[in-house]
């Protein structure tokens, strides 16, 4: 499948904007595992990435560790693949991002393992998705709980009655990181 036949069933898409969605959504991963707020980011990515992480991110807290993903920044971003199955649309990217990856204790803040001495380049291959039953998203997307506007780009958690925004029908989600 080409960007020409995904236009054809999304005339929304846009290959640079989904570049940039991707970027993103890599950074805010990988901030949300740093921090250890993974619900920050449960709107863009599958249930069994946010359950892989989260459970990363636990045994680190149990430890009393914090992964560190020092002077993050993605070098480039292309799009290698766009496939279908049965239900969704699938598009693999090539991304490489430079940081300092290590561990360190929480309390001490010493070094446990990893550098934080320099950057080190790192190329990931992600996979995101998009049903093919998906909805045109309005400009001002709406709460499917209570109606009020809700910032799908920030939570995705709607800040009046907590009601998470179900991405997965509107817009792409990461559901594979290697």
């Amino acid at each position: 499948m080409s960007i020409e036949d995904l236009l054809k069933v999304d005339n929304t898409f846009s290959e640079s904007s989904f570049i940039a969605k991707a970027d993103n959504t890599f950074i805010m991963l990988l901030t949300a595992i740093m921090t250890g707020n993974m619900p920050r980011v449960k709107h863009k990515i599958s249930e069994d990435l946010y359950n892989k992480y989260s459970k990363i991110v636990e045994q680190l807290n149990s430890k009393n560790q914090r992964q560190m993903y020092d002077e993050l920044n993605v070098k480039s971003t292309e799009i290698i693949g766009i496939e279908k199955d049965e239900k969704n649309y699938l598009i693999k990217v090539k991304l490489t991002s430079r940081y300092m990856d290590y561990i360190m204790d929480k309390t001490t803040l010493n070094l446990i393992s990893g550098n934080n001495r320099g950057r080190v380049e790192k190329v990931n291959f992600l996979t995101f998705k998009k049903t093919k039953e998906f909805k045109e998203e309005s400009i001002a997307r709406k709460c499917p709980g209570c109606g009020a506007n809700i910032d799908a780009n920030n939570t995705g958690i709607c800040e009046y009655c907590g009601t998470s925004y179900d991405t997965y029908h509107y817009d792409w989600i990461l559901t594979d990181i290697n």
